[in-house]
């Protein structure tokens, strides 16, 4: 299948205005085709890995036979060995998988990759899909720091030379206007729509105001402690530890007094906040508080 094949289906599911909208809002430029192997190794500048929480790669142990090549292009990505190190450089985000494992299984590797629409600051992340890991991957952009769409900036996805599992993942990919966050941050974490700004503990009509002054809609989700949660699902060095349900809840609902835990970003020019009526309070105390569940 061609690029512009894979592009066709991409849009299938995503409709827009213009055919070219979802490239060109991604920054994606066809690059040349290339299926011959080439052996020789070339090292390049590569993109900071990512931190171990946000990598789990679902493996089993099943290898394909060893490749023969060192390097291996097509329409949509190059893989090549570079030092100890398999280094997959996207050349394509909207290619169908099936491009990529073709390029990883013509070096030996059994890769299966996915690209998946992410916020700004998770652009070149590896997002959760698994419990078990053996061996240390990464994600990133190359070089470090630059946007996909310029010149020469292009998502990675590194396996260390002498894996022989499978691998199973995802990788975040700059998402089109209105495309749903797959692989989101906090809306304040830097590159993100409130970047900087202090939400959590502010009542929600501050919050809102700043939002507005970005031009940005705000979508709600309440968020309770949960007494029949039997784990902990949210820990934090200041708040504490948690048992936490999340709901969504309509604007009409949320007043404006109401608090707000957290923001995340939830698609281009909309952020979503966790909002309770209460201070929430933790499973166990921190100092100078006493432990028990509010009942929000």
């Amino acid at each position: 299948m061609n690029e512009i094949e894979s592009l066709k289906r991409m849009r299938s599911q995503i409709p827009l205005r213009d055919p070219d909208e979802l490239a060109l809002a991604l920054g994606w430029q066809p690059e040349e085709p290339d299926r011959r192997p080439r052996a020789g190794l070339r090292r390049l500048l590569v993109g900071v890995p990512v931190t171990a929480g946000l990598v789990a790669a679902a493996l089993v142990v099943s290898a394909l036979p060893p490749g023969n090549a060192t390097s291996y292009a097509n329409s949509a990505i190059d893989v090549r060995q570079e030092g100890g190190d398999w280094v997959a450089r996207i050349k394509d985000p909207l290619a169908e998988r099936e491009k990529y494992r073709e390029a990883f299984g013509a070096v030996g590797l059994d890769v299966d990759l996915l690209l998946v629409p992410a916020s700004p600051a998770r652009v070149g992340d590896l997002v959760m899909t698994g419990s078990q890991q053996s061996g240390t991957f990464s994600g990133g952009l190359e070089p470090e720091g630059c946007r996909i769409g310029q010149a020469g900036c292009h998502l990675t996805f590194r396996v260390p030379v002498g894996f022989e599992g499978r691998v199973r993942t995802e990788l975040g990919r700059p998402a089109a206007p209105g495309e749903q966050y797959q692989a989101a941050a906090h809306a304040t974490d830097p590159g993100e729509m409130l970047q900087g700004v202090p939400v959590e503990d502010r009542p929600v009509s501050q919050v809102l105001a700043e939002a507005r002054k970005r031009d940005l809609e705000v979508v709600y989700q309440r968020v309770r402690n949960d007494p029949n949660n039997p784990e902990i699902n949210f820990i934090d060095g200041k708040k504490g530890a948690f048992h936490l349900s999340y709901e969504p809840v309509s604007a009409a609902e949320v007043g404006q007094d109401w608090l707000v835990w957290n923001a995340w970003s939830e698609r281009d020019g909309v952020i979503r906040l966790q909002v309770t009526p209460k201070p929430l309070l933790p499973v166990t105390p921190r100092p100078g508080v006493e432990s028990g569940n509010s009942h929000n």
